[in-house]
């Protein structure tokens, strides 16, 4: 179970918690200045596709933490639904909360859909846990909840091949393949690679929130035939970022090298590594780590073990996107042992 009350009374948490989960969810979302709470609330655009047209529908979300006294949210604490959704033009409401609302508050809503003409809709913090356990979600429990997050280590999924799968670890979310066996690779072995990658200090700039240069794991293929691991990672950074402050590919292979090196590793040989690097709008609202760019024109790579650049097993390093004459002769990528 998701513990709510891990994050602070304020409700400032709760809010960019359900922020950045209607973000992942495909929604259009933005900030409004509606409300008593301060200008808290959110408003997100619902694209929806009928039989005969396309349209959309606005929505109105208030975000109500109550985690920490754990009070269930009365119809006392929102007494200007109509009034708020009017203002925005929002065709329907929904109350976010982390602990669950009293019947006189569905009754309220309930009121208000039928003689308003607004949808209307609960997220309790039995709905949130549900939302947020999805694979494209489950990230924003190991950054929000770090102590819950420790019942929530690996999440595996089927995909759709006897030995294909995609997994949640910790905040990843990457594909584990195999190339004959019908089981997944031994989890402790991928822990070790995800530890190798954390160890790695990115340069460039630090934003509040951390680095903004990030090493993603994408996939690992199994060759269970010969017992070794290709490993798809994509290097990503701003697109205004200068070039000395981004790691070349040997320097960055030595830094995977000497992070291998030092962490135990009883449970998997060096891998080949399939690095990417991408430049990336990384301040934009709509910018997503594990966004399904970096997954759909590769899965047939990523079942297979084919590096990106069709070039087989060996380790391929390949700046994407970056300006030409960077990373040409200035190092040797290949006289590294593995």
């Amino acid at each position: 179970m998701i513990n709510f009350a891990e994050l602070p009374a304020d409700g400032i948490r709760f809010e960019q918690l359900v922020r950045e989960l209607l973000v992942l969810e495909g929604f259009e979302t933005h900030w409004t200045g509606v409300g008593a709470d301060g200008g808290r609330d959110l408003v997100i655009t619902e694209q929806l596709k009928g039989e005969l047209s396309s349209y959309s529908r606005k929505w109105l979300i208030s975000c109500k933490h109550n985690a920490n006294s754990g009070k269930s949210v009365g119809r006392d604490e929102e007494t200007n639904i109509v009034d708020n959704c009017k203002a925005v033009k929002a065709d329907g409401y929904i109350l976010v909360c982390s602990t669950q609302t009293t019947a006189a508050m569905v009754t309220r809503l309930q009121e208000i859909e039928q003689q308003q003409q607004i949808i209307t809709r609960v997220w309790d913090a039995i709905e949130l846990e549900k939302r947020l356990l999805k694979p494209h979600t489950f990230g924003l429990i190991h950054t929000f909840f770090p102590e819950s997050s420790k019942n929530y280590q690996w999440k595996i999924y089927n995909a759709f091949s006897p030995g294909f799968w995609a997994a949640n670890y910790k905040d990843h979310f990457f594909y584990l393949s195999c190339r004959l066996s019908n089981t997944y690779p031994g989890l402790p072995g991928i822990e070790t690679l995800v530890q190798v990658m954390e160890q790695i200090e990115l340069t460039g700039h630090k934003s509040p929130y951390g680095s903004n240069q990030h090493l993603r794991l994408r996939a690992v293929y199994y060759d269970d035939k010969h017992s070794t691991h290709l490993a798809f990672v994509d290097y990503i950074y701003p697109n205004t970022t200068k070039e000395q402050e981004i790691i070349s590919p040997g320097m960055l292979k030595k830094k995977l090298f000497d992070s291998y090196r030092r962490t135990p590793h009883d449970h998997i040989n060096m891998p080949d590594w399939d690095i990417v690097y991408r430049a990336a709008s990384t301040g934009s609202d709509h910018f997503d780590l594990d966004h399904k760019q970096y997954y759909e024109p590769h899965m047939k790579n990523f079942e297979s073990g084919t590096t990106r650049n069709g070039s087989g097993h060996n380790t391929n390093f390949r700046p994407e996107g970056f300006r030409q004459g960077r990373f040409e002769s200035s190092e040797e990528i290949d006289d590294l042992p593995f």
